[in-house]
């Protein structure tokens, strides 16, 4: 008696169907976690920026000539496969940093996220910009 060992075309179609349901659910929901992750990284960076703003206060008593890294009012973050350009407006004394998400890249429908002086912040889900309050924050709520 001849036996036959492997899958039956049936078999393997059952697994093929089963994996694209599996990769249909977990696309999305991982796409959406990296857009949140990007959003907290460049949120955590604009607070260390504020913390570098607040020593520089300290010692020159303004932020009239306050810079990012490298004497720069803009950069990229983060360095490597940037998704978000940090923006910094000083003036005598407050400060606006804005992370503007770049084109093209997983982030750039998600908004802008902007940090004053103040402690204000906000971040509304694809507009590109919100109203700085007390009580505006960058959960979108």
């Amino acid at each position: 008696m001849n036996k036959n060992l492997g899958f039956t075309l049936i078999e393997l179609m059952i697994v093929v169907a089963i994996i694209a349901i599996l990769a249909a659910i977990a696309y999305p929901s991982y796409t959406q976690y990296k857009i949140r992750t990007n959003r907290v990284d460049v949120q955590s960076e604009m607070m260390n920026i504020a913390q570098r703003l607040q020593s520089y206060h300290v010692i020159n008593h303004n932020y009239t000539n306050a810079t990012l890294d490298n004497s720069n009012l803009s950069k990229d973050y983060p360095a490597s496969n940037a998704v978000y350009t940090i923006t910094l407006t000083p003036s005598v004394q407050s400060w606006v940093l804005v992370a503007e998400p770049k084109s093209a890249t997983i982030q750039s429908a998600n908004g802008n996220v902007i940090l004053n002086s103040q402690g204000q912040k906000c971040w509304t889900k694809g507009a590109s910009t919100c109203a700085l309050s007390g009580t505006s924050n960058w959960d979108g709520k």
